[in-house]
């Protein structure tokens, strides 16, 4: 018996050995879809450059864990373009047809982008449902005249710019540290008392770190001028006028020729004045919303306050809105190889849950999904709240800016003369006592206003698109553009 179960067991190995050999098939059944043998699955590769956010440790993990998780095999490679060289380097890109797939793009230049046709127009990839997640001003002003008709971005979060200041070198210096200044006269004043009482210990009373002038001078500037209703371009008539600017440049000379402004403002860092600021050595300086993540990385060691900007002086208080913008908009190249890819890419980096992550981490002010409105994502850090967005800012309808053409064929990574930078050199020239106030801001104006003729001339320009003859400074996004009247009429 046992013999015979021995030879039936064999004959049934057997058998199942040549059915094996025969059909090549496992005994149970495989789900798992066949691949071809031997080849890769095919990766769409989208490059994005950003001006910001890029070094921070949670935007690198959300990046990298929507390269591992995302259905469609597209992997998100992130250009390394330098904060302080990003307008320039982009720019040349651009032009010698190299840009990124999808990336950041300073409000200044979005016009001309669209003019060149640098820009995909996403209106037929965005459903009505996602337009309703932005607030109506952002709809408003991506689908503006100036942009032809189409939506090339949409802004999910805001900079704003504020005034900080040393509570404790304000009790040193005997002034009032619940009480800070409100007027250009004020923060000289208060500069110069801060400094006195810091002689030998290397204290100022303010710091301007022009090393970064287009951080330092358009936030400090050109942006918190406008809670003084003062702006370089006049939106009524269409032309630049920077003598607006001398009270602040003004201050700021005073401020140097009595020692109360940090020494070596010319090549110093924002990054540095920040640090000295949060040492202890710096009474006021002008800082941004981007700028509060890296002055709590150096943990302030003195109590500070947050406050809106000071005016030139009492009658200017609150003559116009203060001006925040929108931050540097995604929008997606209308040269990308791989359009669909770029747009699910540009559609991550606007969803909620990658801005709440920003918000989180103090990196952005969201204006859509209700996050700023969210108390379970509410980070802990205490003065960021005070950088919302009050009833006393808005944005700005754009000024015209005009492209400076760039060579592909140069091999030089030198900065070029163009767009804001001279105007930003100039207002250094001007505080370093190289060309005088008055003179100085006059010769810009006229190159400025000889450069907008110019443009005029052409076919890409039309300047009744950038002239609001109502236009209202505390209410700046109220009025009707010249070219949006005749079409009209």
């Amino acid at each position: 018996m046992k013999r015979f179960l021995f030879y039936l067991i064999a004959l049934l190995g057997c058998g199942l050995a040549i059915y094996t050999m025969v059909y090549d098939r496992p005994l149970l059944p495989d789900f798992t879809p066949e691949q071809p043998a031997g080849v890769p699955v095919q990766t769409t590769r989208v490059k994005i450059a950003l001006y910001d956010w890029t070094e921070n440790l949670e935007v690198k993990n959300a990046i990298s864990q929507f390269n591992r998780t995302n259905p469609d095999q597209i992997e998100i490679e992130v250009m390394d373009i330098a904060a302080d060289v990003y307008d320039d380097t982009l720019n040349m890109l651009m032009t010698s047809g190299r840009g990124p797939d999808v990336f950041s793009v300073d409000n200044a230049w979005l016009a001309t982008y669209v003019n060149k046709g640098y820009l995909a127009n996403l209106a037929v990839e965005l459903e009505p449902g996602y337009l309703e997640r932005f607030p109506s001003w952002a709809r408003d002003y991506a689908s503006g005249s100036l942009f032809k008709g189409g939506i090339y971005f949409l802004p999910s979060s805001i900079d704003t710019v504020r005034l900080v200041y040393n509570k404790q070198l304000f009790r040193s210096a005997g002034l009032d540290p619940e009480q800070p200044p409100l007027t250009f006269g004020a923060v000289k004043q208060a500069a110069l008392q801060i400094s006195k009482a810091g002689v030998g210990v290397n204290k100022y009373g303010f710091v301007l770190p022009a090393g970064d002038t287009q951080d330092s001078l358009q936030t400090g500037l050109e942006m918190s001028n406008t809670y003084s209703g003062y702006y370089f371009y006049d939106y009524r008539t269409g032309r630049y006028d920077l003598s607006v600017y001398a009270p602040w440049l003004q201050m700021v000379i005073e401020m140097k020729q009595q020692g109360s402004l940090y020494p070596g403002e010319a090549l110093l860092k924002r990054n540095s004045a920040l640090r000295q600021f949060a040492d202890g050595n710096i009474g006021m300086m002008y800082v941004t919303s981007k700028d509060y993540v890296k002055l709590q990385e150096y943990m302030p060691k003195d109590d500070w306050g947050v406050v809106l900007p000071p005016v030139a002086d009492l009658s200017k208080y609150k003559a116009g809105a203060l001006m925040m913008v929108p931050h540097s908009p995604l929008v997606v190249n209308s040269a990308s190889g791989g359009r669909e890819a770029a747009v699910k890419v540009w559609r991550f980096l606007q969803s909620k849950e990658f801005l709440t992550i920003l918000y989180q981490q103090a990196l952005a002010l969201p204006v859509v999904d209700g996050i700023l409105n969210l108390p379970s994502t509410a980070p802990g850090l205490g003065h960021f709240k005070e950088f919302y967005p009050t009833a006393a800012e808005s944005i700005y309808p754009p000024a015209p800016q005009i492209m400076d053409q760039y060579d592909p064929n140069t091999v030089s990574t030198e900065p070029r003369d163009s767009g804001d930078r001279p105007r930003m050199q100039l207002y250094l020239r001007i505080i370093e006592g190289e060309i005088g106030l008055r003179q100085g801001l006059r010769s810009e104006t006229e190159r400025l206003n000889q450069m907008l003729d110019i443009a005029d001339t052409g076919y890409s320009f039309e300047r009744d698109e950038y002239i609001y003859p109502d236009f209202d400074p505390r209410e700046p996004l109220k009025g009707e553009s010249q070219q949006s009247r005749l079409s009209k009429e």
